[in-house]
């Protein structure tokens, strides 16, 4: 099965994990994708968080790791 991120799709919406009952978090989160998820995302529950908000903080680490490294240089 694949993975996907997924957020609620309003603020304060509470949606629940079918695995655990638990509630998807609020800044999104990666799940296994199955019929529930689907149906979820069909009836505007949930929304797809994009790539690229999901890859934004790991490019600011390596972006901050970089800037330390050639600080260090000079």
């Amino acid at each position: 099965m694949n993975q996907r991120t997924i957020k609620p799709a309003e603020a304060g919406l509470i949606v629940r994990r079918p695995d655990n009952a638990k509630p998807l978090a609020a800044q999104g989160e990666s799940v296994t994708w199955s019929p529930y998820w689907q149906r979820r995302l069909a009836d505007g529950s949930v929304v797809a968080v994009p790539k690229m908000a999901q890859e934004t903080p790991a490019k600011e680490k390596a972006q901050a790791v970089t800037t330390a490294k050639n600080e260090g240089k000079q």
